[in-house]
Protein backbone atom coordinates (compact mmCIF):
# COMPACT_ATOMS: atom_id res chain seq x y z
CA UNK A 1 0.00 0.00 0.00
CA UNK A 2 1.56 3.48 -1.00
CA UNK A 3 2.64 5.55 2.17
CA UNK A 4 0.81 8.68 2.75
CA UNK A 5 3.07 12.05 3.25
CA UNK A 6 5.38 11.77 6.23
CA UNK A 7 3.34 13.46 9.03
CA UNK A 8 5.36 15.19 11.63
CA UNK A 9 4.33 13.03 14.40
CA UNK A 10 6.04 9.64 12.49
CA UNK A 11 9.10 12.08 11.48
CA UNK A 12 9.48 12.96 15.64
CA UNK A 13 9.29 9.24 16.72
CA UNK A 14 12.10 8.08 13.77
CA UNK A 15 13.99 11.15 15.59
CA UNK A 16 13.30 10.24 18.96
CA UNK A 17 15.01 7.27 18.50
CA UNK A 18 18.59 8.51 16.91
CA UNK A 19 21.42 8.95 19.65
CA UNK A 20 22.23 12.40 21.10
CA UNK A 21 25.44 13.54 19.55
CA UNK A 22 23.79 15.62 16.55
CA UNK A 23 22.23 17.99 19.25
CA UNK A 24 25.62 18.00 21.00
CA UNK A 25 27.49 18.46 17.84
CA UNK A 26 24.53 21.50 17.19
CA UNK A 27 25.10 23.02 20.63
CA UNK A 28 28.96 22.79 20.26
CA UNK A 29 29.39 23.80 16.76
CA UNK A 30 27.17 27.56 17.99
CA UNK A 31 29.23 27.74 20.62
CA UNK A 32 32.49 27.98 19.09
CA UNK A 33 31.02 30.42 17.12
CA UNK A 34 31.19 32.53 20.15
CA UNK A 35 34.31 34.70 20.37
CA UNK A 36 34.23 35.05 24.27
CA UNK A 37 33.64 31.31 25.12
CA UNK A 38 35.39 29.47 27.31
CA UNK A 39 36.83 26.41 27.74
CA UNK A 40 34.72 25.02 30.75
CA UNK A 41 31.78 26.19 28.48
CA UNK A 42 32.90 23.92 25.68
CA UNK A 43 33.81 20.80 28.79
CA UNK A 44 30.10 21.04 29.51
CA UNK A 45 29.22 20.09 26.12
CA UNK A 46 31.56 17.07 25.32
CA UNK A 47 30.92 15.66 28.74
CA UNK A 48 27.38 14.84 28.29
CA UNK A 49 28.22 12.05 26.26
CA UNK A 50 30.40 9.78 28.50
CA UNK A 51 31.84 7.66 24.95
CA UNK A 52 32.73 10.99 23.42
CA UNK A 53 34.32 12.44 26.05
CA UNK A 54 36.52 9.54 26.54
CA UNK A 55 37.11 9.61 22.95
CA UNK A 56 38.32 13.18 22.93
CA UNK A 57 40.85 12.96 25.56
CA UNK A 58 42.44 9.80 23.73
CA UNK A 59 43.10 11.73 20.65
CA UNK A 60 44.59 14.28 22.94
CA UNK A 61 47.04 11.49 24.55
CA UNK A 62 47.65 10.71 20.94
CA UNK A 63 51.00 11.04 18.86
CA UNK A 64 49.55 13.38 17.36
CA UNK A 65 48.93 15.92 20.19
CA UNK A 66 50.53 14.51 22.76
CA UNK A 67 53.05 16.86 24.41
CA UNK A 68 55.23 16.12 27.95
CA UNK A 69 53.09 14.23 30.40
CA UNK A 70 49.66 12.04 29.35
CA UNK A 71 46.89 14.42 29.88
CA UNK A 72 44.05 13.14 32.57
CA UNK A 73 40.89 15.39 32.30
CA UNK A 74 38.90 17.02 29.54
CA UNK A 75 39.64 20.47 30.30
CA UNK A 76 43.09 19.63 29.41
CA UNK A 77 42.30 17.39 26.37
CA UNK A 78 40.61 20.62 24.93
CA UNK A 79 43.19 22.95 25.45
CA UNK A 80 45.79 21.04 24.26
CA UNK A 81 43.63 20.34 20.50
CA UNK A 82 41.86 23.57 20.17
CA UNK A 83 38.45 25.18 19.81
CA UNK A 84 39.16 25.06 15.78
CA UNK A 85 40.01 21.04 16.06
CA UNK A 86 37.40 20.22 18.41
CA UNK A 87 34.76 20.79 16.46
CA UNK A 88 35.88 18.49 13.30
CA UNK A 89 36.69 16.23 16.17
CA UNK A 90 33.82 16.11 17.73
CA UNK A 91 31.84 15.92 14.59
CA UNK A 92 33.86 12.89 13.27
CA UNK A 93 33.15 11.24 16.82
CA UNK A 94 29.58 11.95 16.55
CA UNK A 95 28.79 10.35 12.72
CA UNK A 96 31.28 7.33 13.16
CA UNK A 97 28.62 6.76 16.49
CA UNK A 98 25.25 7.67 14.63
CA UNK A 99 25.81 5.82 11.21
CA UNK A 100 27.34 2.65 12.61
CA UNK A 101 24.94 0.32 11.43
CA UNK A 102 24.57 1.66 8.02
CA UNK A 103 21.39 1.93 5.82
CA UNK A 104 20.63 -2.17 5.36
CA UNK A 105 17.32 -1.26 3.32
CA UNK A 106 19.65 0.96 1.13
CA UNK A 107 22.80 -1.84 1.03
CA UNK A 108 24.84 1.03 2.22
CA UNK A 109 27.39 -0.33 5.27
CA UNK A 110 28.10 1.63 8.14
CA UNK A 111 31.88 2.26 7.41
CA UNK A 112 30.49 3.77 4.02
CA UNK A 113 28.16 5.83 5.14
CA UNK A 114 30.39 7.37 7.59
CA UNK A 115 33.58 7.66 5.46
CA UNK A 116 31.03 9.64 3.06
CA UNK A 117 29.84 11.98 6.15
CA UNK A 118 32.98 12.61 6.68
CA UNK A 119 34.69 13.31 3.24
CA UNK A 120 31.73 15.81 2.54
CA UNK A 121 32.00 16.95 5.69
CA UNK A 122 35.51 18.21 4.66
CA UNK A 123 34.99 19.01 1.16
CA UNK A 124 31.96 21.70 2.17
CA UNK A 125 34.28 23.09 4.93
CA UNK A 126 36.89 23.66 2.13
CA UNK A 127 34.60 24.97 -0.24
CA UNK A 128 32.43 27.41 1.93
CA UNK A 129 35.72 28.91 3.10
CA UNK A 130 36.51 28.85 -0.44
CA UNK A 131 33.14 30.64 -0.90
CA UNK A 132 33.32 33.36 1.41
CA UNK A 133 30.98 31.65 3.61
CA UNK A 134 30.88 30.10 7.34
CA UNK A 135 33.37 26.45 7.33
CA UNK A 136 31.49 25.28 10.44
CA UNK A 137 28.26 25.10 8.83
CA UNK A 138 29.54 23.79 5.78
CA UNK A 139 31.09 20.85 7.97
CA UNK A 140 28.00 20.20 10.12
CA UNK A 141 25.39 19.90 6.80
CA UNK A 142 28.03 17.81 5.06
CA UNK A 143 28.35 15.68 8.25
CA UNK A 144 24.85 15.38 9.19
CA UNK A 145 22.80 15.30 5.41
CA UNK A 146 23.07 11.55 5.62
CA UNK A 147 20.84 11.81 9.08
CA UNK A 148 17.46 11.85 6.70
CA UNK A 149 18.18 8.12 5.03
CA UNK A 150 18.92 7.25 8.41
CA UNK A 151 15.54 8.46 9.66
CA UNK A 152 14.00 6.95 6.35
CA UNK A 153 15.89 3.69 7.19
CA UNK A 154 13.95 3.70 10.92
CA UNK A 155 10.69 3.94 9.40
CA UNK A 156 11.28 1.09 7.01
CA UNK A 157 12.35 -1.19 9.91
CA UNK A 158 9.10 -0.02 11.49
CA UNK A 159 7.48 -1.24 7.94
CA UNK A 160 8.72 -4.41 7.60
CA UNK A 161 10.62 -3.09 4.25
CA UNK A 162 13.12 -5.93 3.61
CA UNK A 163 17.40 -5.04 3.25
CA UNK A 164 18.18 -3.89 -0.37
CA UNK A 165 14.63 -2.66 -0.80
CA UNK A 166 15.90 1.18 -1.32
CA UNK A 167 18.60 0.48 -3.83
CA UNK A 168 17.97 0.96 -7.46
CA UNK A 169 19.40 1.98 -10.11
CA UNK A 170 19.66 5.54 -10.03
CA UNK A 171 18.65 8.31 -7.17
CA UNK A 172 16.01 10.10 -8.95
CA UNK A 173 14.31 6.27 -8.62
CA UNK A 174 15.69 5.67 -4.91
CA UNK A 175 14.15 9.14 -4.33
CA UNK A 176 10.66 7.55 -5.85
CA UNK A 177 10.92 4.63 -3.57
CA UNK A 178 11.33 7.26 -0.53
CA UNK A 179 8.65 8.92 -1.54
CA UNK A 180 5.95 5.77 -2.38
CA UNK A 181 7.22 3.80 0.52
CA UNK A 182 7.83 6.32 3.32
CA UNK A 183 6.52 9.49 2.61
CA UNK A 184 9.07 12.11 2.03
CA UNK A 185 12.45 11.78 0.58
CA UNK A 186 15.92 11.66 2.28
CA UNK A 187 16.64 15.62 1.60
CA UNK A 188 12.82 16.74 3.05
CA UNK A 189 13.28 14.55 5.70
CA UNK A 190 16.56 15.99 7.04
CA UNK A 191 15.34 19.29 6.43
CA UNK A 192 12.57 18.79 8.34
CA UNK A 193 14.54 17.59 10.99
CA UNK A 194 17.06 20.57 11.04
CA UNK A 195 13.61 22.85 11.49
CA UNK A 196 12.39 20.46 14.68
CA UNK A 197 15.63 20.46 16.02
CA UNK A 198 15.81 24.40 15.06
CA UNK A 199 19.22 24.85 13.32
CA UNK A 200 19.49 28.14 12.02
CA UNK A 201 16.96 28.80 8.81
CA UNK A 202 19.99 29.29 6.83
CA UNK A 203 21.42 25.59 6.45
CA UNK A 204 17.06 24.42 5.70
CA UNK A 205 16.89 25.32 1.89
CA UNK A 206 20.54 23.70 1.19
CA UNK A 207 19.42 20.60 2.63
CA UNK A 208 15.91 20.43 0.86
CA UNK A 209 17.45 21.46 -3.02
CA UNK A 210 20.79 19.74 -2.86
CA UNK A 211 20.46 17.17 -5.19
CA UNK A 212 18.74 19.88 -7.72
CA UNK A 213 20.56 23.36 -6.85
CA UNK A 214 18.78 25.36 -9.42
CA UNK A 215 15.44 24.73 -8.10
CA UNK A 216 16.40 26.36 -4.76
CA UNK A 217 14.23 29.70 -5.03
CA UNK A 218 16.70 31.46 -2.79
CA UNK A 219 19.31 30.48 -4.75
CA UNK A 220 21.64 29.65 -1.84
CA UNK A 221 25.27 29.89 -2.50
CA UNK A 222 25.35 26.95 0.20
CA UNK A 223 22.86 24.71 -1.61
CA UNK A 224 25.22 24.39 -4.70
CA UNK A 225 28.47 23.89 -2.57
CA UNK A 226 26.68 21.29 -0.77
CA UNK A 227 25.77 19.89 -4.00
CA UNK A 228 29.68 20.20 -4.94
CA UNK A 229 30.85 18.32 -1.97
CA UNK A 230 28.81 15.30 -2.94
CA UNK A 231 30.84 15.44 -6.51
CA UNK A 232 34.40 15.94 -4.26
CA UNK A 233 32.82 12.38 -2.29
CA UNK A 234 31.84 10.82 -5.38
CA UNK A 235 35.35 11.64 -7.30
CA UNK A 236 37.18 10.33 -3.89
CA UNK A 237 35.58 7.19 -4.42
CA UNK A 238 33.53 8.25 -1.02
CA UNK A 239 30.37 8.65 -2.51
CA UNK A 240 26.94 6.64 -1.60
CA UNK A 241 26.39 3.76 -3.99
CA UNK A 242 22.75 5.00 -4.35
CA UNK A 243 24.00 8.49 -6.06
CA UNK A 244 26.76 7.25 -8.10
CA UNK A 245 25.17 9.46 -11.05
CA UNK A 246 23.65 12.66 -8.92
CA UNK A 247 26.19 14.71 -8.84
CA UNK A 248 27.56 17.20 -11.60
CA UNK A 249 29.76 20.46 -11.92
CA UNK A 250 28.96 22.69 -14.28
CA UNK A 251 28.81 26.45 -14.66
CA UNK A 252 25.63 26.94 -13.34
CA UNK A 253 26.54 25.27 -10.49
CA UNK A 254 29.63 27.43 -10.35
CA UNK A 255 27.78 30.37 -10.58
CA UNK A 256 25.34 30.02 -8.12
CA UNK A 257 28.21 28.70 -5.30
CA UNK A 258 30.48 31.97 -6.09
CA UNK A 259 33.16 29.67 -7.04
CA UNK A 260 36.31 29.83 -9.96
CA UNK A 261 36.21 26.64 -12.48
CA UNK A 262 39.17 25.36 -10.49
CA UNK A 263 38.56 25.78 -7.22
CA UNK A 264 36.53 22.45 -7.06
CA UNK A 265 39.87 20.39 -8.48
CA UNK A 266 42.16 22.24 -5.61
CA UNK A 267 39.24 21.26 -3.01
CA UNK A 268 39.28 17.93 -3.96
CA UNK A 269 43.08 17.68 -3.05
CA UNK A 270 42.98 19.70 0.15
CA UNK A 271 39.90 16.80 0.86
CA UNK A 272 41.94 14.01 0.11
CA UNK A 273 44.78 15.24 2.38
CA UNK A 274 42.68 16.83 5.34
CA UNK A 275 40.25 13.64 5.36
CA UNK A 276 42.81 11.18 5.62
CA UNK A 277 44.25 12.53 8.64
CA UNK A 278 41.69 13.33 10.46
CA UNK A 279 40.19 9.54 9.34
CA UNK A 280 43.65 8.13 11.25
CA UNK A 281 43.24 10.32 14.51
CA UNK A 282 39.74 9.21 14.69
CA UNK A 283 40.33 5.06 14.22
CA UNK A 284 43.44 5.81 16.48
CA UNK A 285 41.27 6.63 19.32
Amino acid sequence: MPAGPLSDQRLAAAAAKLPTGPRIFQQLSAAIKNPDVSTPEIVGLVRTDPTLSAKILRIANSAVYARGEPLGTLDQAIDRIGFSQINQLVGGVVSSQLFTSGLPVYGISGDELWEHSLTAATALSHLADAAGEDPRNGYTLGLLRPIGRLLLQRLAIDQFCPPFSGRHATSALVEAWEVATLGATHAEAVERLFRMWEFAPTLLNPLRFHMSPGDDPERSRMTALLHLAGWISAELGKGLSIEREAWSVNDALLLQAGLAADVPQVVLERTRRSTERLQGLLKAA
